[in-house]
């Protein structure tokens, strides 16, 4: 089996918040498909971990509420790119708590995109797996 075709990587642009974006690469020769955020498939799938020492904690979307929750997706081209503008502090992403105290000369961010399998994911044609960005210092 080759290796997977989706990269990751974190882009700050303020250390203090942290804010910017986690761009998703497909580096594959075909069309990737993966959830659209604003249903319950797709605003799980970014989370971001955050590091101090041997600590680690996740820090996900908060939940939503949904007049209408329909799964919904769309694809990265070949060699193309997906951006996720992000800023754990604006209220959508929990525990805050997490972000206590940062920015942190030790601590590090890391990005993960994940879709688990679902009878959604087959009937969609969405992939499914997981990958982690490089750690980001936030400090």
């Amino acid at each position: 089996m080759s290796a997977d075709p989706l990269s990751l990587s974190i882009s700050l642009t303020d250390t203090a918040r942290p804010a910017g974006e986690v761009v998703l690469t497909n580096d594959g020769e075909d069309a990737i498909r993966i959830w659209r955020t604003g249903n319950d498939w797709g605003d799980g799938t970014l989370s971001f971990v955050v590091s101090r020492d041997d600590d680690a904690s996740t820090v996900t979307p908060a939940p939503q509420d949904y007049t209408r929750n329909v799964p919904s997706s769309f694809e990265v081209p070949a060699h193309g790119s997906h951006r996720f503008a992000f800023d754990l502090r604006d209220g959508s992403w929990e525990p805050e708590a997490v972000l206590a105290g940062l920015p942190d000369g030790d601590a590090r961010l890391t990005a993960v995109f994940e879709i688990t399998p679902t009878p959604e994911s087959t009937e969609h044609g969405v992939w499914t797996g997981q990958v982690r960005s490089d750690p980001v210092a936030l400090g």
